[in-house]
């Protein structure tokens, strides 16, 4: 699972990128997107989460409907191309079933085009065209093993970008 963190603001123009916080309009879109991932009792067992403040911020609004995930803050997710963040997922332990990245645009986006083979509906297009603040992506990889994870070898389930409003 690929979540994009939440919109953040730019209102403070002396932060360095990596301490900008979320905004309003951001906490409400990931409050919605955690609805989202309730009603459908979508969970994780670990969370890989950027270090960056705006990253750690979402991960705090989405944590209380995940389950008991153990939390991992990873470093280098901050800047990470999509090869960076596939090569951190061949390291996930066998014990993890269902992981959750929280991170940044564009190597969220392009991890997702280099895993997905195939997709359910116009899900990989609409991925494709923009991976908004907020949106997150399920990826199924079958029975493979993370150490095995490789380009082309997912199915895009799910592209979900949540709304300003009640939950989508």
């Amino acid at each position: 699972m690929l979540l994009r963190h939440a919109k953040s603001s730019w209102a403070d123009a002396t932060l360095e990128d990596h301490d900008r916080p979320i905004q309003d309009k951001g906490r409400g879109r990931a409050a919605n997107l955690a609805t989202w991932l309730d009603d459908r009792a979508i969970g994780c067992d670990l969370v890989l989460c950027s270090t960056a403040l705006r990253t750690r911020q979402t991960l705090e609004v989405v944590l209380p409907v995940l389950g008991n995930p153990q939390v991992r803050f990873e470093p280098a997710i901050y800047e990470a191309d999509a090869q960076a963040l596939l090569d951190l997922l061949r390291t996930v332990g066998e014990e993890h079933d269902r992981v959750l990245v929280i991170g940044h645009d564009p190597g969220l986006q392009l991890l997702a085009v280099k895993l997905a083979m195939t997709a359910t509906g116009d899900a990989l297009e609409r991925l494709k065209r923009k991976y908004p603040t907020s949106a997150f992506a399920l990826l199924s990889i079958g029975e493979a093993s993370w150490a095995a994870l490789a380009p082309g070898m997912g199915h895009l389930a799910v592209f979900q970008v949540p709304a300003d409003g009640a939950a989508a």
